[in-house]
């Protein structure tokens, strides 16, 4: 019954924020962004084709970010990231980590460090018309629940209860490390973030207090980010100062990683 009832509820939220609108694919235009959780380029096999490194090149190219904000990144595929000209990476352990890449010229770049965790946010300052910009890209705690296999045992059950707990815990005091950081920037900021956890979380709304959703500004469908296959969850978020103007948002339809490639394009 458990794994029933949280994915009855899972369903539920999901369709309750299912957004109308905005379909406007024309709109493209100003400073294009995009997050995307690579789950390091496949390297341990998850997706059964061998092709998703260079797959994922060919559709960064056609694409064709100012900024790629990659979360999960994994050093051994720097190659893919080769036609950017400045990058910001930051490594956790074993070959992994945040990185950026951008054609624009860094003029400062920096780490927040999350205590007691492999997880942390990058940013890099960025001179945009004349504006400096500060991008941050952000990874939080994951919860690590199997959902699909939850046992109906109370052994089982407190484990799960337990590392829900933990994450929890993780997760809202890396919020309070990050927007601590956020708001004593001298510059309008830009967010890009796999947050691990839904727009009814906690951590979404201590965020959105500051930072504008640019999904609920200009983006329409479920928005779905995170390959849950019996609903849409959106997990992957772009946050934006209220002070900067959202054009476009796209969700990409692409099987690259557990995670769907989003991208914000704004007027700075």
């Amino acid at each position: 019954m458990l794994p029933i009832i949280v994915l009855t509820l899972l369903f539920y939220n999901s369709f309750y924020f299912y957004k109308i609108g905005n379909t406007d694919t024309n709109n493209k235009e100003g400073f294009h962004i995009m997050s995307f959780n690579a789950r390091l380029f496949n390297h341990y096999k998850w997706i059964k084709n061998d092709n998703i490194p260079l797959n994922t090149k060919e559709f960064l190219s056609n694409n064709k970010p100012d900024l790629l904000a990659l979360q999960e990144y994994h050093v051994d595929y720097q190659y893919l990231l080769e036609n950017f000209k400045n990058k910001h990476i930051h490594l956790s352990g074993n070959n992994v980590g945040q990185s950026i890449h951008t054609d624009y010229q860094i003029y400062n770049k920096g780490i927040v460090e999350f205590d007691n965790s492999i997880n942390n946010a990058i940013f890099v300052d960025l001179v945009i018309k004349k504006d400096t910009i500060r991008v941050y890209n952000a990874h939080f705690e994951s919860f690590k629940v199997d959902l699909l296999n939850l046992k109906a045992d109370l052994i089982s059950f407190k484990k799960v209860v337990n590392k829900i707990k933990l994450a929890y815990i993780a997760q809202k005091e890396q919020s309070n490390t990050l927007i601590n950081h956020i708001v004593k920037s001298p510059y309008k900021v830009i967010l890009a973030i796999d947050l691990n956890n839904t727009q009814h979380s906690f951590v979404y709304k201590e965020i959105k207090n500051k930072l504008s959703d640019v999904f609920e500004l200009k983006g329409y469908g479920f928005g779905s980010t995170y390959d849950f296959k019996f609903m849409p969850i959106r997990i992957d978020y772009i946050f934006i100062s209220h002070s900067i103007s959202p054009k476009y948002f796209e969700t990409y339809n692409q099987k690259l990683s557990d995670h769907k490639p989003i991208s914000a394009f704004l007027d700075i």
